[in-house]
Order: structure tokens, then C-alpha cells, then sequence
């Protein structure tokens, strides 16, 4: 999916450009392309997704057509690593979906595709219910065809799709499914968890703290403790090799 976006200044992570944007010129941008009916795809890069892309070539180049926002400390610490500054905000989309939502235009047709059949279900009464938001389709991602639920988007004329099926696949399916739709798509990753209330959040003082990943951890360490241990840890190196085989920190661009 190629995204049409106004020029703004981004810095390059393992080869992917991340977006130096607050989350109120975020929304702004995005609500502006989807009141142009423009084909965008939102991706929240944390660390686990740009290791990823590192290693993929493919979908290093599908991230590069998208609007990527920052994830997490440690895509602020290899900000500061390679650019001597960190970014403006931090904007997950668990924090930044709510967001969008407050602010769509009324009755815009939400879709969502993802998580398990129960989750998606109460997701999508609760989103009706806290958000006035206009669900027009849902499709799990355990037990649905890839094309099919790109077909039901199209069917149901959705202008706006949040994709929960973990990354990279959310991403690659947006890159693949949704080019040239005229929808707004974001990769959601868990959000749908939490909002049917599958999922606990930590308290609001360790998510201030931005030690939301401490509370995760402790409560899925079996699932998790690679994500947040080695894989962090590898990140950084490959952060720092950059920053070793380039010049000084690098200007924003």
C-alpha cells in the first residue's frame, strides 16, 4: 500500500523510515488522508517489528510505504543513538487507536480483522459502545482467509480497518491486501485484546514510566521473555553497528 502524506521529517532505523511526528500532527495526517479517500497504512515500529524488517528485505520495502510512528524505549534509545535526540512522543497503538477513534468523522465504517473469534466480537461491542464507532464487518484472524477478509473490507465499503494479527503479518497484509483501496489500515497488534478486556493493562504509572513491557512480561513470560530480553538486546547492537559504520549522528531528514 502506498501512502500519499505531506512531507515531514523522519529518521531512517535499520533501513526504515520512522516518522518524527507528535500524536496530534499524527492524527492531523491521518485524518486528512482519510477525508481524501487516500490509500494509507499506519505501523507502530517497535523494536521487535524493525529486527524484523532488518532481516527481511521484502518487508523493509512494504514499511517503506507506509506511515511509520515509534513504539516503544527502544526505538527512542536507537534515536538517540544514531540522531543525539529522541522522539517527540511515544505512540503505540494501543494508546494512539483510542485516539483515532474519538476522532473520526461521524459514523465513518470501521472494520476489524484479527485476534481470536471471542476477541474480536466483544472488541467490536465495546468500540460501539465507548466510541460510538461505526462497525461495519469483523473477521478473526485464526480461522479467516487472507483474501476473503480483503474481499469483506471491500465488500462492506470499510474506510477504515484496524488489523490485529501481530507483526510483520498485519503489516505484510496491509501491503498486500488493502494497495489502492482508499482505506485507512493500522496495524494494531494486541489493542483488540485489551479493548474486549482478554488482556490486562498495566497501571498508569508504569505505562507513564514507559515500563509497560515490565507488566507484560511478568504476566506472559513464556510468550514474551525473548521479545523483550535477547530480541532487544540484538536491536540495540544492530543499532549501535550502524551508528559505528557511519558518520556522527545523522540529521533528522
Amino acid at each position: 500500500m502506498q501512502t500519499v502524506l505531506p512531507q515531514f521529517p523522519s529518521r531512517k532505523i535499520l533501513g526504515v523510515p520512522v516518522a518524527i511526528l507528535s500524536k496530534s500532527e499524527a492524527l492531523e495526517v491521518i485524518i486528512e488522508n482519510l477525508r481524501a479517500s487516500r490509500s494509507v497504512a499506519v505501523a507502530f515500529a517497535n523494536a521487535n517489528l524493525l529486527m524484523k524488517a532488518r532481516r527481511d528485505a521484502r518487508l523493509r520495502r512494504q514499511l517503506n510505504g507506509m506511515l511509520i510512528l515509534n513504539d516503544g524505549v527502544g526505538v527512542d534509545i536507537a534515536s538517540q543513538i544514531l540522531y543525539g535526540e529522541r522522539f517527540p512522543e511515544n505512540l503505540n497503538g494501543t494508546d494512539f487507536t483510542p485516539e483515532l477513534l474519538k476522532r473520526l468523522p461521524k459514523r465513518t465504517p470501521v472494520f476489524l480483522y484479527g485476534s481470536r473469534p471471542e476477541v474480536v466480537s466483544r472488541a467490536a461491542e465495546n468500540l460501539i459502545r465507548k466510541y460510538d464507532a461505526a462497525i461495519c464487518g469483523i473477521r478473526d484472524g485464526f480461522h479467516d482467509d487472507p483474501d476473503a477478509a480483503a474481499e469483506a473490507v471491500k465488500r462492506v465499503n470499510a474506510k477504515v480497518v484496524l488489523v490485529a494479527l501481530g507483526n510483520p503479518k498485519q503489516e505484510q497484509w496491509m501491503s498486500e491486501k488493502l494497495s489502492a483501496s482508499g482505506v485507512l489500515a493500522l496495524g494494531i497488534g494486541a489493542y483488540l485484546d485489551f479493548e474486549a478486556g482478554m488482556v490486562k493493562r498495566a497501571p498508569r504509572w508504569l505505562q507513564d514510566a514507559r515500563c509497560e513491557w515490565l507488566f507484560r512480561l511478568a504476566h506472559e513470560p513464556l510468550r514474551l521473555w525473548k521479545r523483550y530480553t535477547l530480541d532487544v538486546v540484538c536491536f540495540l547492537a544492530a543499532v549501535a553497528l550502524e551508528r559505528m559504520m557511519s558518520s556522527p549522528p545523522r540529521r533528522k531528514s
